[in-house]
């Protein structure tokens, strides 16, 4: 986990080596024509991405370390209308961003600057490249061109094509120490003592979730009813599990929608058992959802799970079937059966 506090003075939590080398690169007008940002989620990669691009086009005279905020290109990025600077993702309920997108995506990077700057492209969850994507963006990283620039953003790095990890200079995002991101809640975002405890331990070393957690009051009662679900997933007859499904899921999600929903309850549940068997361990101490000890403990008394080794057992018999759902999703299984097969293991 990162430990040292972001020096570079740039508008994120940790993983200051990140800041402290675009600083110097950006110093010494050493930028490189394509990079990757990779990291698991809501560490704040893509906000990175675009305070980057910012201090690319930043007007300021005195060399841009950082964009001073001012001028009228900071402004303009800031409220993201700079006519040089371009953000493509997945569409909504699409498998993949298309080669449509980046055909478009690089027509607008080969157009003349308006302002004689950089032209910055960014694409967000590159790993959602379709192959015709990416095949058409390699031809575009093999023949970089002066004064434009690339940044992929990318959870699983293992997803990206060898030919575009090649042609990249590639920064890792590594999670952050949860008493770096309790202070920074206190200090710059008046959160109390008990919001910042609880926040900086369930986001698990991704500052850009604490903060969710804490402006998000929607995003953060979903996700107790997440918690809370699971237990209950447990407690009831058959039918009553395949109705919380149901519940849990939404009657309306659909296609991409769900797959996504699934597997963001999949997740907290992988990491709720990850909690019981620390839990076995007697190692309380090191759990995410301190917040919820009491529902964990229900959860314990619920599955009946044992104690000692025969306890180990079960706690892994239930991360393998989490697991295995997970690997259904991924093999585009209907994400309610996915989650269905959850509650027929038990």
């Amino acid at each position: 986990m990162e430990k040292s506090k972001n020096k570079s003075n740039w508008p994120i939590i940790g993983n200051s080596h990140i800041f402290e080398f675009l600083a110097k690169s950006l110093a010494k007008n050493n930028v490189s024509g394509s990079y990757i940002f990779t990291g698991p989620a809501n560490l704040g990669k893509t906000t990175a991405a675009h305070f980057f691009a910012q201090s690319l086009v930043c007007e300021a005279s005195d060399g841009p370390k950082r964009p001073c905020g001012k001028c009228s290109a900071c402004l303009q990025a800031v409220r993201n209308i700079h006519s040089d600077i371009y953000l493509i993702k997945k569409e909504p309920d699409k498998k993949n961003i298309s080669v449509d997108q980046i055909r478009d995506f690089i027509r607008n990077l080969s157009m003349s600057s308006f302002l004689n700057s950089y032209k910055i492209g960014i694409i967000k969850g590159a790993e959602n490249l379709s192959e015709g994507a990416v095949n058409a963006l390699l031809k575009t990283l093999e023949e970089p061109k002066i004064k434009v620039v690339i940044i992929l953003t990318v959870t699983d790095f293992e997803a990206l094509p060898k030919t575009i990890i090649s042609r990249s200079q590639i920064l890792r995002f590594r999670a952050v120490a949860s008493d770096i991101i309790h202070d920074e809640l206190i200090k710059n975002h008046k959160a109390s003592r008990s919001q910042a405890k609880n926040f900086s331990r369930l986001s698990a070393g991704r500052p850009a979730l604490a903060l969710k957690f804490m402006e998000d009051k929607e995003y953060y009662e979903n996700y107790k009813t997440y918690v809370k679900s699971f237990a209950g997933l447990l407690d009831s007859n058959l039918n009553d599990r395949f109705s919380a499904i149901e519940d849990i899921l939404g009657a309306e999600a659909r296609g991409q929608e769900a797959v996504k929903a699934a597997a963001g309850i999949i997740d907290i549940w992988q990491n709720l058992t990850r909690d019981l068997m620390l839990m076995e361990l007697n190692l309380a101490d090191l759990i995410q959802h301190e917040a919820f000890i009491k529902e964990l403990e229900a959860l314990k008394n619920k599955v009946n799970l044992p104690t000692g080794q025969a306890g180990l057992k079960a706690i892994l018999n239930l991360i393998n079937v989490l697991k295995q759902s997970r690997e259904y999703l991924a093999a585009n299984v209907n994400p309610k059966l996915a989650l269905e097969n959850v509650a027929v293991s038990f």
